[in-house]
């Protein structure tokens, strides 16, 4: 089944690069050549996409926690520079097997000769750098989870993590980490925020599978580890499932505690309910395109 790997290229991956190519070339036509090119690498390195989703995920967990305005932006903005570390860690890890995967996408920025090692290096050093200092002028207490962020990239990039389960643990201690970094900006992590922490935790574990399933026809080209390759496709595929419905379990005991309103019970029906769904849905059809289009939201 795995035989025809190299350049494999999914119907879902064609029409987002497609679409995103497009977008790109009409704005690069406003700019010199030289500088989209070194743009275009730097998005590839950062991901936007995902930076912003976790931005996002820092700032509602921020209002959620009450902490207070100002301090909502700073703890988003320390957020984001983080996320960005994250990323570009994580491209400048993989550069070497994602030459040896040929790796459709996300494209990796040094791998492709984008952007040089030495460059990469130093964007990391400043986002990591511009991280810290919005935490910490946030409030010194949120350089606890940051930290605890910084040590969970060093983890994968040295390989720390590097078995199924660790990778599937630390994605979705990845997430609970910014909710508890948004949290912290209150100066204390509650009982509460750390239940929805868990609730992250829990959802990103399950979407792990599914992002190994995805990943699977490059992943198979090299030693990486992944769910898929060490456990199959079938048990990988129901991970998915068990885990959201735990995350939405956890989701349904947190309104139980009478802190938020009904809106709160709306909302988290509505997400989880189509979130469950598509979950269940996956173990009869555990394909890498599947899996994709799964995960573009």
């Amino acid at each position: 089944m795995l035989k025809e790997t190299r350049n494999v290229q999914y119907p879902s991956i064609e029409y987002a690069g497609r679409l995103s190519r497009r977008v790109w070339t009409s704005v690069s036509r406003l700019f010199p050549e030289h500088l989209t090119a070194r743009v275009n690498a730097l998005f590839k390195l950062i991901r936007p996409g995902r930076v912003m989703m976790v931005s996002l995920l820092t700032w509602v967990s921020a209002n959620v926690a009450g902490v207070a305005p100002t301090d909502v932006w700073l703890i988003t903005l320390g957020g984001m520079f983080l996320a960005m570390t994250g990323f570009a860690v994580d491209m400048y890890t993989d550069r070497e097997a994602d030459k040896q995967g040929d790796r459709a996408w996300p494209t990796n920025p040094i791998s492709a000769a984008m952007m040089g090692q030495a460059a990469a290096r130093r964007w990391i050093i400043f986002f990591v750098l511009a991280g810290i200092s919005l935490c910490w002028a946030t409030d010194p207490f949120t350089l606890v989870p940051a930290t605890g962020l910084l040590i969970t990239y060093w983890g994968l990039a040295a390989g720390v993590f590097d078995g199924p389960i660790g990778r599937a643990v630390t994605l979705g201690l990845l997430q609970a980490w910014y909710v508890l970094l948004a949290a912290a900006a209150t100066g204390t992590i509650t009982v509460l925020m750390m239940l929805v922490a868990s609730v992250f935790l829990a959802a990103m574990f399950g979407a792990r599978a599914a992002a190994d399933i995805r990943d699977l026809p490059s992943d198979a080209l090299t030693d990486t580890r992944n769910l898929a390759k060490v456990y199959g496709i079938r048990t990988a595929s129901w991970i998915l499932p068990i885990a959201i419905t735990i995350a939405a379990a956890i989701s349904l005991y947190i309104y139980s505690w009478g802190v938020f309103d009904r809106d709160y019970l709306i909302w988290t029906s509505l997400g989880f309910g189509l979130g469950l769904i598509m979950a269940w849905s996956f173990p009869f059809r555990p394909t890498p395109n599947y899996a994709f289009i799964l995960g573009l939201p």
